[in-house]
């Protein structure tokens, strides 16, 4: 696989540790040092490479995402005006239609915002690990008590998961033995609420489709953090999982205490999937579409045998076949699902 790094960027962000931090992203794969590019010109350059994953380093200050229209602004109160993404990396330049199906699998091993080399260097061993580290055997599934079905429709998709799903409510974060519960599994499908502003973004939310009914608190980054993910694959299908920025505002630092995705990756998880923006759930049978849709795909396709940023890439194309086949008015939608859907973690981890 390539690893795309800015080594002028780790340089300057971790000082000391660059060398160290450098040494172990060489292990990955073969290095292709972007520093200085805007991410028109590191697409260029990804494309002029041969067959294989590109694997990006760091987060958006190290290679900054791609930034594209939300195709559904405005539509059913979607107040994402705008969509951080990856997936240009892996299209062919001047090809928009690639950036929803694209042709190279790509995925990205994020840090957090501010400077922890100590913290950094721990995730990355573990994703050097990741390719021979085994799976671990069942699964945790947790959704917000609305979306039900769309819990179960994902479920049916996950090899080697456990009969049970969690609803939230009643589940919530202060259930007894929860980081038990969390601790030593190799699947996990979490569908709870996300939220794009802080504090609430470092937790997932609990609902019900009752008038009025509160939200809860059903998982956290800070949970996560007292949590082993060693073996595991993490998708979500919750709004804002693997958002890495902070708008609508202006000021703020995303990490591993407050990024629930980068809290898996940072306590050992092999890879994380989910989207960088809130996420369409569909909330009647037989709820196969959009996010959940996207995310059972993922499941099948690892259960193929696929490497992971390979399931997205594959999961991508095969849902947008089915999706833009179906009602017009459902296009924009299922666009906006592929377009903001992530890869974390690394490229070759497999089920």
């Amino acid at each position: 696989m390539f690893v795309i790094c800015s080594t002028n960027g780790v340089r300057h962000k971790y000082g000391t540790a660059a060398n160290q931090i450098l040494a172990a992203v060489g292990q990955l794969g073969t290095l292709v040092d972007v520093s200085g590019l805007p991410p028109v010109q590191i697409q260029s350059k990804i494309s002029q490479l041969a067959a294989g994953p590109a694997c990006l380093i760091g987060g958006y200050d190290l290679i900054p995402a791609f930034v594209r229209a939300n195709p559904t602004f405005g539509l059913n109160s979607d107040d994402d005006a705008d969509i951080p993404t990856d997936a240009p990396y892996g299209a062919t330049p001047g090809v928009p239609a690639e950036e929803y199906a694209p042709s190279r699998a790509v995925s990205r091993i994020p840090d957090g915002g501010i400077a922890d080399a100590v913290e950094f260097l721990a995730l990355l061993e573990y994703q050097l690990a990741a390719p021979a580290t085994k799976t671990l055997r069942g699964s945790f599934e947790e959704a917000a008590k609305e979306f039900s079905g769309a819990l179960s429709y994902v479920h049916k998709a996950i090899p080697g998961k456990s009969p049970k799903q969690r609803l939230s409510p009643p589940s919530k974060i202060t259930t007894p033995g929860l980081t038990g519960q969390l601790s030593g599994r190799g699947r996990f499908h979490i569908l709870l609420h996300g939220a794009n502003f802080d504090p609430d973004w470092a937790t997932l939310w609990g609902h019900s489709s009752a008038t009025n009914a509160p939200f809860s608190e059903g998982l956290s980054a800070q949970l996560f953090d007292l949590c082993d993910f060693r073996g595991a694959i993490v998708t979500f299908s919750s709004c804002y999982a693997t958002m890495l920025d902070v708008a609508p505002a202006v000021h703020g630092t995303r990490t591993s205490k407050n990024q629930v995705s980068l809290a898996c990756l940072t306590h050992g998880a092999k890879v994380a999937f989910g989207s960088t923006r809130s996420n369409w759930i569909e909330t009647q049978a037989p709820y196969d579409g959009f996010g959940p849709g996207l995310v059972a795909e993922v499941w099948r396709q690892l259960a193929k045998g696929a490497q992971a940023a390979e399931a997205l890439r594959l999961a991508k194309a095969a849902y947008l076949q089915v999706a833009l086949s179906g009602p017009a008015d459902d296009h924009p939608y299922a666009l906006k699902t592929v377009l903001q859907a992530q890869c974390y973690g690394h490229p070759a981890a497999t089920l």
